[in-house]
């Protein structure tokens, strides 16, 4: 196929309540659509789920579109595209800015899969050489909270929604002192500790002090450009340990790995540059005995589409980051919502992502100066 047209749209959607990590708290989050329009009429759809400041990762919302714009409209020029997998090597001559990429990137899996009259899961299950699940258990994420109330009153909201994993951000030792009481008042709720490299390795005693059989996992403990010192608190801390911001390929994989700086990784696909680079991680780990499942970051309707389908794979066991649609925003960009139903979300039916952006949003995004 031939991608004739590409479309950006800017948007910003106002959070429910804002969310509190270490890097910083979000009140409004700012998300670009990606409209790709292929030579037989049929549209894709992405979304660039970068920031709109550089604490989380370098790029930024501007700086993505920037590259998308004046590096990656003209390398999609003229060219055809046979398999999805195609658009990572044409987009592999730019170096890093992996969710300008995989804005991109995700939008022509969509179109392909749409192409195919098979649903985003199915192509990439396919593409695996292995099934997938129609409902997938899901975890929920919980910002740092200042006192025990707080925080046990998001918990046991998260409890009656049903969500099957609960992961609390921790910025301080005082919050960890609230995680280690809220996880030792609920033992049969699986809980996971995500610090968003709030520490450094003194931390370690500490760390181990709030070990629990329900307990399963720290998330980034440390800085986000360390892998040696990762790997000396793994060797002193009992509960596994989960990279997340310093994984931006599967070489940063392998680094893991091989250093055992982790037992565990955290896949943003949107943070890898896009889903064919997701599948070859999820490879890897599945060889190598590394626990790998899909983190979220706070995406709307078309990221939490993509995001549902890499996590429908056989295999992907552990419960992600893929909250209902209602957690966040009142107001999404799509015409149905993912509503979660026994701690889990069912996978639309219709091809590609399977869902639809809302009547005003598609006028809005067409109406925008197609790049190519």
């Amino acid at each position: 196929m031939k991608i004739i047209k590409m479309h950006l749209l800017p948007i910003k959607l106002q959070l429910k309540r804002p969310f509190i990590s270490n890097h910083e708290t979000v009140s409004q989050r700012e998300i670009t659509i990606i409209g790709l329009k292929n030579d037989a009429g049929i549209w894709g759809y992405g979304e660039l789920e970068a920031f709109s400041a550089p604490y989380y990762t370098a790029e930024t919302q501007k700086t993505a579109r920037s590259i998308i714009r004046d590096i990656v409209s003209p390398l999609l020029k003229n060219t055809r595209i046979i398999q999805p997998e195609d658009i990572t090597s044409i987009l592999s001559v730019i170096a890093g800015n992996q969710m300008a990429k995989a804005a991109v990137e995700t939008a022509v899996w969509d179109l392909f899969a749409k192409t195919q009259k098979q649903t985003l899961a199915a192509l990439i299950a396919e593409k695996m050489n292995t099934t997938y699940h129609q409902n997938i258990p899901v975890g929920i994420s919980i910002g740092a909270k200042s006192s025990f109330a707080e925080l046990e009153k998001s918990v046991v909201s998260a409890i009656s929604q049903g969500y099957q994993r609960i992961k609390i951000k921790v910025i301080s030792i005082e919050g960890l002192n609230l995680i280690k009481k809220v996880i030792q008042k609920f033992p049969d709720l699986t809980f996971m500790i995500d610090a968003n490299s709030s520490f450094n390795l003194s931390i370690a005693p500490k760390l181990a002090e709030i070990s629990a059989p329900n307990l399963v996992m720290i998330e980034q403990p440390l800085r986000t450009t360390d892998f040696v010192e990762h790997s000396r608190l793994q060797l002193e801390c009992k509960t596994r340990l989960c990279l997340d911001e310093n994984i931006f390929s599967l070489d940063d994989v392998k680094t893991a790995y091989r250093l055992k700086s982790a037992r565990a990784i955290n896949l943003k696909s949107s943070r890898v540059g896009g889903i064919t680079n997701a599948l070859a991680i999820i490879s890897f780990c599945w060889t190598h005995d590394l626990l790998v499942w899909c983190g979220g970051m706070l995406e709307a309707g078309i990221g939490r589409a993509t995001n549902l389908a890499l996590a429908s794979l056989t295999g992907l066991n552990f419960p992600g980051d893929i909250s209902a649609s209602s957690r966040y925003y009142s107001k999404d960009i799509i015409t149905s919502d993912f509503i979660l139903t026994n701690g889990k979300i069912s996978l639309p039916a219709k091809p590609g992502i399977g869902v639809s952006l809302t009547p005003a949003y598609q006028k809005a995004l067409k109406n925008t100066i197609s790049l190519l």
